[in-house]
């Protein structure tokens, strides 16, 4: 199954990218950009990402994926991670995992934006499920948001799309159910969206 709007959208996502690069972020604060899609989705989004988000002379991507990160995070604790996942609302319990997972995702993005690329350095972060049940995309970028990842070459903010799995709900802005429609609705963490 696939949206026929998907391509139209990663399209009007890599124009925003190449047309207002410096100007991501101004309006809301953060270069953070918001790709909510149907979970169902996962796939083709995955697929369509990889094809059009692809590097050139004027844009570097950098593809993470939370799904090895969170696991590797974690690596050594999997009995803490079991009891947290049989009881995610303890109080500070996904607090402290999500900590964890913003420092290793900063250090990785440290490590991939320190080897220059031919064009200017955007971040796309897939896998976002894997934050499900202990948190969500907008409380992983409002943990991440004081380190404002930096191009090194000229010392500006790097824009981050995060491909999201979920739903938007109908006259809405700024807002997405995180994996589906049954979630609590969420805000977007000082970010902008692409419709």
């Amino acid at each position: 199954m696939i949206d026929d709007q998907l391509p139209h959208r990663l399209d009007m996502l890599l124009a925003r990218l190449r047309g207002a690069y410096d100007g991501i972020g101004h309006s809301s604060g953060r270069p953070f950009v918001y790709f909510v899609y149907e979970p169902q989705l996962h796939r083709a989004v995955r697929r369509l990402a990889l094809d059009k988000l692809r590097t050139d002379e004027s844009l570097t991507f950098h593809h993470i994926d939370l799904l090895p990160l969170t696991i590797t995070s974690l690596r050594g604790e999997e009995a803490r991670r079991r009891e947290l996942l049989i009881e995610p609302q303890a109080p500070g319990a996904s607090g402290d995992i999500l900590r964890v997972w913003a420092a290793d995702l900063c250090d990785d993005l440290e490590l991939r934006l320190a080897q220059p690329g031919a064009g200017r350095p955007v971040v796309v972060l897939r896998g976002l499920a894997a934050l499900h049940p202990l948190s969500n995309p907008t409380a992983l970028m409002e943990s991440i948001a004081e380190q404002e990842p930096r191009d090194p070459r000229s010392g500006r903010i790097v824009p981050i799309v995060l491909l999201v799995p979920g739903t938007r709900p109908p006259q809405t802005s700024r807002q997405y159910r995180f994996l589906g429609h049954d979630s609590p609705i969420l805000e977007f963490y000082r970010g902008e969206e692409i419709s």
